[in-house]
């Protein structure tokens, strides 16, 4: 019987290649990073006080626009607001129109890489003119914003001669020496003025106030005031500030420093608009008031320094992402697998840097630009590799097809031995080959592994209804040893040796018996024959040719190509078997003119002897092949 050890489970599991990653989005960063270029920049001392400082209008609020269409609305923003009233739209449509730029330039970079080229090679289009349209808005944004400073700065001038000039009337009320009521109208009005003027110059405002200050408490404690009104305007004063005190309080509870040290600049303003309240309040409320303003500065700058110190941190952390992903731009990986691995620790890096926040603005740009051309470089080579591998993946396709076309064909086999054998060497050539395209993989592996289980079933379902044919002809041929040794001989040898014959033919026509009962059978089965034989005093060469002539019988059948092939056979036998014979009669000669060769000239005439016996009944099987007398 077959054996049957081999397997459907011959692989340990189905073959896996990894289609490429993809990298981590970086189109914000670069887009901030386009947006922030210098020329798009505001001065930072222009000293314009943006009626939008606090609100921002959103990229997003325009995402529905194209490019031009971005630049059309910029357009009319220009000419319909006012500068101070346009940063945040301003910074909105610049910040939306790089993220539209960044990403078609992405796509065309990506288009640019999957035909083969390197993404640092990768040149944009030539510009279509539309950001250097942005650019030119913007530089007319900026002067805009330019001749508003001017005249805002002009503006100071003209304010700072007209607070000076009521800073000496205010000087010239203090020497009146008429009616109280009229000098304290004018006083109200000299106030009322001055609160009504805008800025003047920052270095010159904490100058003019001090004088403006001091000249107003000097009003009130040189002039005979009526004591009444005097206490009425200084409570009144009183409350106005302490109010702000309070305001001034509350923002130190603000998580917001930046807003509420631009809320506290306000409050400032307003301190010094209100006028003098009692002497003996005058300092513990600025006491109270300029502590609360040192702890918002001092938070306010502690804000920036940890900012700062931040910012420092942060750069320290991508120059060391930027060196482990030059790291990798090593020796490139020359296997798939190592590939993978490296690329799954790039993404890493390029997560991990997504995570961290922004570098000091002068190096934030250097910086990120390093860490790209790494990352575009791993990418390049990876891409190089791949496409190397992209013919060798479809030359194994190929190969592993023509393996499964083969075990298609072999499925059907009912060669059960010789089609095993076949199958597991596909299996084994089917391991060696490498891997394919990732979109056919497991469609070729199914149709391979198909064939192979079809064959493998039907084996299985041949051998399990062969199983029992075998097991009844275990127990034809006991049976048939059995009835051979009881076998009676008669007188007739003819007889005999015709029962002999019946035996044998029956043996040989019950077939396969269990592998383990092979042996024990043959053995018992020829010892049953031969023991016959002797019985009945069957010479060795009568039983060989009977045996020969049962087995030619059963096996041939008159096939002529396999009786020629027999003939063929003891052909050369009987060939061999001559020159035997003519070896050890020369060698007679030799050994008889040496001494004491007796023993040994006997064994070869013995040997000769058995020969020409052998060559009889050759002669003799092939008398009867010749007369197809099987």
């Amino acid at each position: 019987m077959e054996s049957q050890e081999v397997h459907n489970e011959y692989f340990e599991g189905k073959e896996a290649d990894h289609p490429l990653q993809e990298m981590v989005d970086f189109s914000e960063e670069e887009t901030q990073l386009a947006a922030s270029a210098e020329e798009l920049q505001l001065d930072e001392h222009e000293g314009i006080d943006d009626a939008d400082a606090e609100l921002s209008t959103p990229a997003a609020s325009y995402e529905g626009l194209n490019r031009p269409e971005l630049l059309d609305v910029l357009a009319k923003l220009l000419d319909e607001k006012p500068a101070q009233d346009l940063k945040g739209e301003v910074e909105a449509i610049k910040v939306a129109f790089y993220k539209k730029l960044t990403l078609e330039q992405e796509l065309l970079r990506r288009e640019h890489t999957e035909q083969g080229g390197s993404a640092d090679d990768f040149v944009p289009p030539s510009d279509d003119g539309l950001e250097a349209r942005l650019k030119e808005l913007f530089a007319r944004y900026k002067k805009m914003r330019a001749d508003l400073a001017a005249r805002m700065e002009q503006e100071r001038e003209s304010n700072l001669a007209k607070k000076l000039a009521i800073i000496e009337e205010l000087k010239h009320l203090l020497e009146r020496q008429d009616d109280f009521n009229a000098v304290f109208s004018d006083f109200k009005q000299l106030q009322s003025r001055w609160r009504a003027i805008g800025a003047v110059p920052q270095p010159k405002q904490k100058e003019i106030w001090d004088v403006y200050n001091y000249n107003v408490e000097k009003f009130y404690d040189v002039v005979k005031i009526n004591k009444e009104l005097r206490e009425l305007d200084f409570k009144k004063n009183f409350e106005l500030k302490q109010l702000l005190c309070e305001k001034t309080e509350e923002l130190l509870l603000r998580d917001d420093v930046v807003k509420a040290f631009r809320e506290l600049q306000k409050y400032h303003e307003q301190w010094r608009d209100i006028g003098p309240v009692a002497a003996e309040f005058r300092e513990p409320l600025w006491e109270r008031f300029k502590n609360a303003t040192s702890q918002i500065n001092k938070k306010h700058t502690d804000y920036f320094e940890q900012l700062k110190v931040e910012q420092q941190n942060n750069f320290q952390l991508k120059q060391a992402l930027c060196e482990k992903a030059e790291e990798l731009l090593v020796a490139p990986p020359t296997q798939m697998k190592e590939w993978n691995e490296k690329t799954q620790l790039l993404l890493d890096l390029q997560k991990m840097w997504k995570t961290i926040g922004a570098a000091p603005r002068k190096e934030s740009s250097k910086i990120f630009h390093r860490f790209r051309v790494a990352c575009n470089a791993f990418f390049d080579n990876r891409r190089t590799f791949f496409s190397e591998q992209k013919a060798e993946l479809h030359h194994n396709l190929q190969q592993k097809l023509e393996l499964c076309a083969q075990a298609e064909l072999l499925s059907e086999s009912n060669d059960w031995k010789k089609t095993t054998d076949e199958l597991v060497n596909l299996q084994t050539q089917w391991k060696k080959i490498g891997a394919v395209p990732h979109k056919q993989s497991e469609v070729v592996w199914r149709r391979f592994r198909t064939a192979c289980n079809k064959f493998f079933d039907r084996k299985k379902e041949h051998f399990a209804t062969q199983d029992a044919r075998y097991d009844e002809n275990l127990k034809k041929k006991d049976a048939l040893i059995e009835e051979i040794k009881s076998f009676a001989a008669t007188d007739n040898p003819a007889d005999n040796l015709s029962a002999i014959k019946d035996f044998q033919h029956r043996w040989t026509e019950i077939g396969y018996v269990p592998m383990k009962h092979k042996e024990r059978l043959q053995k018992s089965y020829r010892a049953a024959i031969d023991a016959l034989f002797d019985a009945l005093h069957v010479s060795a060469a009568d039983r060989q040719l009977i045996d020969f002539k049962t087995r030619m019988a059963s096996s041939v059948k008159g096939d002529k190509a396999q009786i020629s092939h027999e003939r063929e056979k003891l052909q050369q036998h009987l060939r061999h078997l001559e020159n035997d014979i003519q070896l050890w009669e020369n060698n007679i000669g030799f050994f008889a003119r040496s001494k004491n060769a007796e023993k040994l000239v006997q064994e070869v005439k013995n040997n000769i002897e058995k020969a020409r016996r052998d060559v009889a009944v050759v002669m003799q099987k092939i008398k009867l092949l010749d007369g197809n007398k099987i």
